[in-house]
């Protein structure tokens, strides 16, 4: 029997709801963002980084702003905010029947994705799960860890994920439920196909997947 394909997952915002926890830790450290916290984050979703789009609405963030974020935002303590976006068990379940699901997401610390995975009994879908360092090299890491294995899409909500794609040569699906708007996402990362969150994504990935393996 040959050995099921691979498909490519993002984590946060792509599974998991990536903004009750950013806004946490936000607030945390910058309190009197409160007001503007919808407007801050449509500001991120058009592409805007957290110090950007505080600046933009007239917030200057403390000196140690990035420190501090960079301390908190994988914590114990905000790790804990984290839920699944709805419907992405039922996604995830849905897709595993016929793949193998490749978990490829960057982070600080490993451990943390280890702990949220357990606790929300979600490492029962994966077949394979990768943590790549966080920051600049993001992109890179998580095409390496696609070439790995006989992926054919990899799916995320960020042009990171856009680009890792790219590198690795296979289609990128892109969902609009996390960090990156459809708008933003349409010009910066190619998609081939976007859906509002990985459920809308499950039919595209299997007709991908037949297009691939042809008559």
């Amino acid at each position: 029997m040959a050995q099921r394909p691979f498909l490519g997952l993002d984590l946060d915002g792509t599974i998991l709801d990536c903004r009750p926890r950013q806004e946490a830790v936000l607030l945390s450290i910058v309190p009197e963002a409160a007001p503007v916290a919808n407007r801050l984050w449509q500001l991120k979703r058009s592409g805007h980084s957290t110090r950007e789009a505080l600046k933009s609405l007239n917030i200057t963030p403390p000196k140690d702003f990035t420190d501090r974020w960079m301390d908190l935002i994988e914590s114990e303590t905000f790790l804990k905010v984290d839920a699944l976006l709805p419907d992405a068990d039922a996604a995830l379940a849905a897709l595993g029947e016929a793949l193998n699901l490749h978990l490829i997401t960057s982070r600080q610390r490993p451990e943390g994705v280890c702990a949220t995975l357990k606790r929300l009994n979600l490492q029962r879908h994966f077949a394979q799960i990768t943590v790549v360092p966080a920051g600049p090299g993001a992109s890179t890491a998580k095409a390496e860890a696609i070439k790995q294995f006989d992926t054919f899409a990899h799916c995320g909500d960020t042009e990171v994920d856009g680009r890792a794609a790219e590198t690795a040569g296979v289609p990128f699906l892109a969902v609009t439920c996390g960090q990156r708007s459809a708008e933003f996402l349409s010009h910066s990362a190619a998609p081939h196909e976007i859906g509002a969150s990985l459920k809308d994504l499950v039919e595209p990935i299997f007709a991908l997947r037949r297009k691939a393996e042809g008559p």
